[in-house]
């Protein structure tokens, strides 16, 4: 009885050989090394939505990666992934795809920044998230044509609302994502007011923008460059007063700072030891925006070619992300 029993395992073995004989009986072997040698390289397919506002194409693509029943950190494995993906087609829709994805942990770090302005644990990871929703949506403008960049800040948070309350997330507020659109609209626009007019400029890595920097501007024929924080006017009074309480800068430093709109500052320790432009963007010196532009770029050209000559730094670490 147990003879006649004992070899029945060899039933559910997998068949490595082809035609391998067990007993009386011959099991066929699917041969996978043949399929391999008719694989073809892997591309990047478009997604095909229903919709054709471009807006909506990208929220309904994040829709389709949840679950049957969301939950709030449903999208946060797919991330890495969408931002590499971006960063690798370099499209519009990839773009704002990955960033609708990064809305719900984001609102959640801003909750976070703002209820523990001074620190808590995991400050640096939650940090990091703002940074890189923040690099990504600059990112994602910096492709989208002028049509669709004039509504994208609104079209935008709708799209982001309406993911966040799918997962369960917060949404961001009115007064929270106005400071992040006035905040990234500046930077944008400084950054386009320099290639537009022969400068060399340059978003900045994660761990530079950690220490405040936003956009490294270069004058091709001398090589010196800047270090520029972009500020509104309301932060850059802020930032000022916080540099006099921590004694790094004087009152009158303050008055002739107000009076310039611009400060120099010295921020980081060591090897991450870096001189700062804060540049205060005020509209009655450099004008207004439009779609994220100036609507005269002349007033900030010629400011930063100011700085440059000035301010300008010769150590060669122009474009070398700072160690994080």
């Amino acid at each position: 009885m147990h003879h006649r029993f004992r070899q029945y395992w060899r039933h559910f073995r997998p068949h490595l050989r082809r035609n391998r004989r067990y007993g009386n009986r011959y099991y066929k072997y699917r041969d996978v090394r043949r399929d391999e040698q008719s694989l073809v390289p892997r591309e990047d397919v478009q997604y095909v939505c229903n919709s054709t506002d471009f807006f909506d194409c990208a929220e309904e693509e994040v829709v389709g990666m949840l679950q049957r029943r969301p939950e709030v950190h449903d999208l946060d494995r797919d991330i890495d992934r969408l931002r590499k993906k971006f960063a690798r087609t370099k499209l519009a829709h990839d773009g704002l795809v990955a960033l609708l994805a990064q809305a719900p942990r984001a609102s959640l770090a801003q909750i976070q920044m703002d209820q523990h302005p001074h620190g808590y644990r995991n400050k640096k990871e939650r940090l990091y998230e703002l940074i890189d929703f923040n690099d990504t949506l600059v990112d994602t403008v910096q492709q989208v044509g002028e049509q669709d960049r004039e509504r994208f800040g609104e079209a935008t948070k709708a799209a982001a609302d309406r993911i966040c309350k799918r997962v369960g997330a917060p949404c961001f507020t009115d007064d929270q994502w106005r400071a992040i659109i006035r905040g990234l609209t500046r930077e944008v626009a400084v950054y386009w007011a320099a290639v537009n007019n022969g400068l060399n400029a340059t978003m900045t890595s994660r761990a530079q923008d950690a220490l405040g920097i936003d956009i490294q501007v270069q004058d091709p024929e001398t090589k010196r460059y800047i270090n520029i924080d972009v500020k509104t006017p309301s932060s850059f009074r802020h930032r000022l007063e916080k540099l006099v309480q921590e004694n790094r800068l004087s009152e009158h430093e303050l008055y002739e700072a107000d009076q310039r709109s611009y400060a120099v500052e010295h921020n980081g320790h060591g090897a991450n030891h870096a001189t700062i432009i804060l540049l205060c963007i005020l509209p009655d010196i450099f004008g207004d925006f439009v779609a994220f532009r100036f609507v005269d770029e002349a007033p900030m050209r010629d400011k930063l070619n100011q700085l440059i000559r000035e301010h300008g730094l010769s150590d060669g670490m122009y474009g070398i992300p700072t160690s994080s």
